[in-house]
């Protein structure tokens, strides 16, 4: 009897744990889909437009960019971002004083957010835009120097990155990668008059930390 009786409370509890099993993934994904929405981010960093020297001094970045998921572990993004030149202007080549933009420029990309169930598994924060990733991602630098042909280079860049969350509306997000560039050089003649330019292709590494602030603009919740 007491045989019977063990056997059929294992057997019981086997069917509960495979009926939670499931239940389990699905609040795991529902978690990481849960109010995706867009988010919002305004910050600054070591990034695209960060200069410690130059004609203009230090020249600290403002980053302006949103953020949109696909599915759970998608997301899309872009970028705009710009210098801020904190000494005294230089001049153009045309004579004219300089604007205390420095170097701006737009990138855009797609994320993959990876390991977001084992996050959920060891109890660690994850969700939507917080996690490690891999992205691709496209870059165009300008620079408002150079008059009428302010166009520098493009880059198509891989990259390994991780964000997350500061508090209720703080982000860090850091991340290193190379890609290709398509670099635009410019010969002189005659002074600063640029007379002709030439493209090529070059290396090029890529790597950036920034903290901004946060706001998701809708969300599914």
């Amino acid at each position: 009897m007491r045989s019977i009786l063990a056997a059929s409370v294992f057997c019981l509890s086997t069917q509960l744990a495979a009926a939670q099993a499931p239940d389990t993934a699905a609040r795991a994904t529902s978690a990481t889909a849960q109010g995706s929405g867009i988010l919002l981010k305004l910050g600054t960093g070591v990034t695209r437009g960060f200069s410690v020297g130059g004609y203009s001094g230090p020249s600290v970045p403002l980053v302006l960019g949103a953020e949109h998921h696909l599915s759970p572990a998608v997301s899309v993004y872009g970028n705009a971002f710009s210098g801020f030149n904190l000494g005294r202007p230089s001049r153009r080549s045309d004579g004219s004083r300089a604007s205390v933009l420095g170097d701006f420029g737009f990138d855009a990309g797609l994320r993959y957010y990876y390991g977001q169930e084992k996050r959920q598994r060891q109890g660690r924060v994850a969700g939507s835009f917080v996690g490690n990733y891999v992205a691709l991602q496209s870059t165009s630098l300008f620079n408002s120097y150079l008059v009428g042909l302010p166009y520098r280079y493009s880059t198509l860049t891989l990259l390994w990155g991780m964000q997350r969350r500061i508090g209720k509306y703080g982000l860090f997000d850091a991340y290193v990668g190379a890609g290709l560039a398509r670099e635009r050089l410019y010969y002189y003649a005659g002074g600063f008059n640029p007379a002709s330019s030439r493209t090529r292709t070059s290396f090029a590494p890529e790597i950036g930390i920034k903290f901004s602030l946060g706001s998701r603009l809708t969300s599914n919740k």
